[in-house]
């Protein structure tokens, strides 16, 4: 399945636009450095931004929980972001973390530890 890079920008600005205006870095490198593989990501990812059994705010603490269990923290700031543009308190993002702890060990929290403090710093700016 071919992507021109026009048409992978394209993509790319609706999930942007998806997530409230914010693009995570891993986002921007798959379209300069991958970008036939942006229509497969965006509708795969299609599920992640709308309502369904689960509102997408749920949805996105679901899945911080879950990049925290794998320790990527670039993907728990990104996750964590998203969850707070969807609505998430910072409690909630707390709690996530913690059911990530709670699976996947304490490790979960030194990997997330950065990221999430870089959000709430973020938080009032």
């Amino acid at each position: 399945m071919a992507c021109d890079k026009q048409k992978s920008d394209k993509i790319a600005g609706e999930m942007c636009k998806e997530m409230c205006g914010y693009m995570p870095d891993t986002l921007k490198a798959i379209n300069e450095l991958n970008p036939n593989f942006m229509e497969l990501l965006h509708n795969m990812d299609h599920i992640m931004v709308v309502d369904g059994a689960l509102d997408k705010k749920t949805k996105r603490l679901m899945a911080l929980a879950c990049v925290a269990v794998r320790m990527c923290d670039d993907c728990v700031y990104s996750q964590a972001k998203v969850a707070k543009n969807f609505g998430a308190t910072k409690e909630e993002i707390l709690e996530a973390i913690n059911v990530a702890v709670l699976t996947g060990g304490v490790p979960c929290w030194s990997a997330s530890k950065k990221a999430i403090a870089k959000l709430f710093a973020e938080w009032d700016q």
